[in-house]
């Protein structure tokens, strides 16, 4: 475990204990920060990602500081897998308390440069995905009247952004999907929510989509981390159908501060 994976937010943590939680893309970025942080805190969390080297460093380091988790490889693009991935998860745990949407790729291309398989690999992972954990998992938490279920989204779901012809029509997909879920899932208890980053974050995605002013402002993920467990421990206090901002979350502790900018204010957010 690196030092950035220790950073500590400056409010007391929730007891998440009893709570089981999947991570999609968990094995690096804001995944990997989200299911490190939900462990410490107590969650039985199902961290996924397609790529095995990923999650054997990611498993090593939950154990290096005594808060095991439980690592899955799984294409979330892939509705078999998906299907076989959530029936394991409930027949081991028996129910799954929130859900984190966080699996993401980008092709950075001129349209007419992106290929149609690179599209379908864009939409798959990061809008298909949304849709078939939720197909999956939301008879369980109908069942159980309670849930929660976090899309991680971006400026490129509220704006569009040169060279993302594929990115930003899938992050909007994600948006407009949690708002139709919200709406759907209402009556059974189960709150859907988007969040956006609010901050410069160091990722492998943002060394592709970062200048250099923004990178030199940029946050460490487990830094934001700790917004994850501000949601799953306040859901009853949750504004379904809304976005919140991670770094506002992360820094406040409380959903009442993290309502996200422009849902605020009625404009867009300066990051």
């Amino acid at each position: 475990m690196t030092s950035a994976d220790l950073r500590v937010a400056p409010w007391p943590h929730p007891d998440l204990k009893g709570k089981v939680v999947i991570v999609t893309g968990a094995g690096s970025g804001l995944g990997r920060g989200a299911a490190l942080h939900l462990a410490e805190v107590g969650a039985s969390v199902v961290a996924l990602s397609l790529v095995p080297a990923e999650l054997d460093d990611l498993s090593r380091a939950a154990h290096a500081v005594g808060h095991p988790l439980t690592p899955r490889q799984v294409d979330v693009g892939d509705a078999d897998q998906v299907h076989q991935a959530v029936s394991d998860i409930l027949a081991e745990f028996g129910q799954v308390d929130v859900l984190i949407n966080n699996a993401g790729v980008i092709v950075l291309k001129a349209v007419e440069e992106m290929t149609v398989a690179e599209w379908d690999r864009v939409m798959a992972t990061n809008l298909r995905s949304v849709f078939l954990f939720a197909h999956e998992l939301v008879p369980s938490m109908k069942r159980r009247s309670q849930g929660l279920i976090v899309n991680v989204s971006s400026q490129s779901g509220i704006k569009g952004f040169v060279g993302e012809s594929g990115y930003c029509p899938s992050k909007h997909g994600m948006e407009g999907l949690t708002k139709t879920l919200a709406l759907e899932l209402e009556p059974s208890n189960i709150r859907v929510v988007s969040v956006t980053p609010g901050a410069f974050m160091r990722t492998a995605m943002s060394l592709l989509t970062l200048g250099p002013e923004e990178q030199a402002k940029w946050r460490e993920p487990a830094e934001l981390a700790p917004a994850f467990s501000v949601l799953a421990s306040q859901v009853d206090r949750i504004r379904s159908g809304q976005r919140y901002d991670v770094w506002r979350l992360a820094l406040s502790g409380s959903v009442d501060e993290g309502l996200a900018e422009e849902t605020r204010l009625g404009q867009p957010q300066s990051t």
